[in-house]
């Protein structure tokens, strides 16, 4: 008899508690009362033991298990901490208690570290219950595997089923031969059915079904975004299939890699519904403004009109159409024909006039309509629109032209600036979006670093390094939070007389000697109500972009008024975007080269520059822009070739007077006196670089990856001294809400809430109801100086 059969036929005659087979399974797990039931199982040579999978440790084991797991004695294998496995391997446990399926033993790869030595093995699993109804597995291991024999392919294999990434493999039938946890945790078991069509089951295109099981027969891939069925319901995933070979039968099978991208369908579906919402608005404003030009000025005599006569080409224009492009009536009109009226026609609206004149003569039944640009006699351009119908003979030969044109300039320059806006708000959500996921990279790099310089390594200015490129790193992150107009501020009441007063001392150093700063600043200045520290940034981005635009020298002019705005008034650009309020303006003016239109158009945006690669992030003006407007103000830019750049910066007004300047202390690292702290973090990376830190800080510390599973670790014990805590986790309860639930169990139990997100909302939200917040990246001086502070309040 196998050891397979032993174990079966001893696991069917022992104490179980419900009597039944262990090996069957009918809606309720068989279980085990005591040790004694499994007394059977010691004389096997198998490694075989029980795991308890809601208390995540070993139950029980024979002998020949006690020797794979290198322990002395039963009582010493239970008590080892297996809190470090990960939340993978949590996830398979219980994915083997939720899915049993019938007598079905489940068969699986596991690699295992008895005292952190690997050991790759074949295991047998099977559903238990132990105790009073706890789930558990029975395991035996089936079969140790030679890692030398294929390291690479055992690597491999764990890879995959520790990926984020679901893969399942489909016969040309669309019955599921495999699939990875994740795909199982998304999708669960396949049927029974060997008819079943499995793939056809997940989409909500059964047509997509056909054609990713057709790629078995075809060999073509496919790369798609398709709705799906999970367990949580429709999803959208993008879907990437390729054929494959099944190792076991050899036949040809459809390999499909899945990733949940339902935010960033969202996502584009909003702005796609945004851009519509847009192009709607600017129609229906086109088409009053439209209809509200062409009365008035079909009432009034003094509209803008022409008449070509087409035979003689003669052109004649009203007076009000030549006074308003600013020339003479006589040297304009003489003499006029198509062919002149083209010099004044900006050269990029010239061809696609002709183009529509040449229609209107072709069909003189449909009326001319375009909108063109008019050179004026300043140099400049207008838009006008041209509005005509033609006049035939009685063969049907055009013979006169007639019409109206009206200046739609501000239309047009509307126009530009909605749709200025809304990229810029596109831009800026895009931009905050990521924040949270390049933070949380910034702590493990910062973090990592850190702990490295712990270590007595002669090579620690290399951790060193690290740590500087990370602050670099979240530098930039807080650049593009503050044109999103989403990073945390701190506004108080600023004396901007004596902070520019200050920066003027020490601009002229970091210009250089070819550059004058010249400094004007009103008497009876009123504070400003900001964030200093970003006051002063943005002073010294708006300098460096000065002394970039001035290579060979120049005057850079720094002025600060009060500006207060009342009722905007028609035509007023800069103070368009104001409310009505009083505001602490500070413009800086330089004698640089300046900016063309179509460079002045884009400034704003982020990573747009003009400066050469390397010399410039392009982040400097979307910055201060972002910053202002956060602030309730507003920056404006102007700018021609050759006559410099002026760049305005609007403030609100403070009614408070600012407080003295106080520097801030430098934290310096407080380790603790052995406290117990529950980390609560869901991104495996960030949760290992700060249990490092934690525990070089003298921390006992206990992990977790989402508010259900913090809570079953904190019951099984006393509860922590501490819980650091994601804002934002897995599971539908987030952390300041885990917060609060842990109050009323645990009140003494203190809170620090932690985020990579941009953080004003929450870190306010966190502030009303008792709890400390830290943004990510935190250095390790901050994160102790914190806790110390925290743990030791009352």
């Amino acid at each position: 008899m196998s050891e397979h059969s032993q174990m079966d036929s001893i696991a069917r005659h022992s104490g179980s508690t419900s009597g039944s087979d262990v090996g069957s399974y009918n809606g309720s797990y068989s279980g085990f009362s005591d040790h004694s039931s499994l007394k059977h199982f010691n004389q096997l040579a198998t490694p075989i033991w029980v795991f308890d999978v809601d208390r995540h440790q070993v139950w029980w084991a024979n002998p020949a298990a006690l020797e794979f797991w290198e322990a002395k004695t039963l009582a010493e294998l239970q008590q080892r901490d297996f809190s470090s496995d990960s939340d993978m391997v949590r996830m398979r446990l219980r994915q083997i208690v939720g899915q049993a399926n019938g007598n079905e033993r489940l068969q699986d790869t596991w690699t295992l570290y008895p005292n952190d030595a690997p050991k790759t093995v074949i295991l047998s699993f099977l559903p238990v219950l132990i105790e009073k109804g706890v789930s558990a597995v029975l395991i035996e291991v089936k079969q140790f595997i030679d890692k030398s024999a294929d390291e690479e392919a055992i690597r491999i294999l764990e890879a995959a089923k520790a990926s984020a990434l679901m893969v399942s493999t489909f016969s040309l039938e669309g019955r599921l031969l495999a699939q990875n946890p994740a795909a199982l945790s998304c999708y669960g078991r396949p049927s029974l059915a060997m008819n079943d069509n499995d793939m056809a089951g997940r989409l909500k295109d059964p047509a997509m079904a056909g054609r990713l099981l057709e790629i078995a027969r075809t060999g073509k891939s496919c790369d798609t975004e398709q709705v799906v069925w999970t367990q949580n319901g429709a999803r959208v995933h993008r879907i990437r299939a390729r054929r494959g070979r099944d190792p076991v039968t050899g036949a040809f099978v459809t390999v499909v890699s899945e990733e949940d991208v339902t935010e960033q369908a969202s996502l584009r579906l909003r702005m796609q519904e945004l851009n519509t919402e847009l192009e709607a608005r600017v129609a229906e404003r086109t088409s009053r403004l439209r209809d509200s030009e062409e009365r008035y000025a079909l009432a009034t005599q003094s509209a803008a009109i022409w008449d070509w006569d087409v035979q003689r080409d003669h052109l004649y224009v009203s007076p009000s159409f030549i006074k308003s492009l600013g020339y003479e009536a006589g040297p304009f009109r003489e003499p006029l024909s198509s062919a002149r009226i083209a010099d004044f026609i900006h050269p990029d609206d010239l061809s696609s006039c002709l183009a529509e004149l040449e229609r209107h003569l072709q069909e003189p039944c449909q009326a001319f309509e375009h909108d063109l640009r008019m050179k004026m006699g300043s140099g400049g351009y207008r838009w006008y629109q041209g509005s005509g119908r033609c006049l035939c003979d009685r063969d049907g030969t055009p013979v006169r032209s007639v019409g109206l044109l009206t200046d739609i300039s501000d239309r047009k320059e509307l126009e530009a600036s909605l749709f200025a806006a809304h990229r810029l708000e596109a831009i800026g959500q895009l931009t905050g979006g990521i924040a949270h996921d390049f933070n949380n990279l910034l702590t493990v790099m910062q973090g990592n670093a850190e702990l490295l310089k712990v270590v007595d390594d002669p090579k620690h200015e290399l951790a060193e390094a690290i740590k500087v490129a990370a602050q670099k790193g979240a530098e930039l992150t807080r650049h593009l939070l503050a044109f999103s107009r989403k990073q945390t501020l701190v506004p108080k009441p600023v004396d901007l007389a004596r902070l520019v007063s200050q920066m003027g001392r020490t601009l002229p150093r970091l210009l250089g000697e070819e550059i004058t700063v010249k400094i004007s600043i009103a008497a009876d200045l009123w504070p400003a109500y900001a964030d200093a520290s970003q006051v002063e940034n943005a002073i010294l981005n708006l300098a460096v972009n000065a002394r970039d635009a001035m290579p060979s020298g120049g005057q850079l002019h720094i002025l600060c008024r009060n500006r207060p705005i009342a009722a905007v008034e028609p035509g007023d650009s800069k103070a368009a975007a104001l409310q009505p309020a009083d505001y602490v303006e500070f413009v800086m003016s330089d004698s640089g080269q300046g900016m063309p239109q179509v460079d002045l158009d884009r400034a704003f945006e982020p990573f747009f520059t003009t400066k050469e690669v390397g010399k410039g992030s392009g982040l400097g003006l979307s910055m201060v822009y972002g910053f202002s407007r956060q602030s309730g103000g507003d920056t404006q830019l102007q700018s021609e070739p050759g006559q410099g750049t002026q760049v305005s910066v609007f403030l609100p007004r403070s009614n408070q007077l600012p407080p003295g300047l106080v520097c801030a202390p430098q934290a310096v690292v407080r380790p603790g006196q052995g406290e117990s702290i529950h980390l609560l973090e869901d991104d495996s990376a960030v949760q290992s670089t700060l249990r490092g830190i934690l525990e070089s800080l003298n921390y006992r510390v206990s992990l977790s990856s989402d508010a259900a599973t913090a809570l079953q670790v904190m019951s099984v014990g006393p509860p922590p001294d501490l819980i650091l805590a994601d804002v934002v986790l897995p599971g539908g309860e987030s952390g300041l809400e885990f917060a609060e639930r842990i109050r009323t169990i645990f009140p003494k139990t203190k809170v620090v809430l932690m985020s990579g997100y941009p953080q004003d909302q929450l870190s306010d939200a966190s502030a009303e109801v008792g709890h400390v917040f830290l943004q990510k990246p935190m250095e390790k001086a901050q994160l102790s100086e914190t806790l110390h502070t925290v743990l030791n309040s009352r």
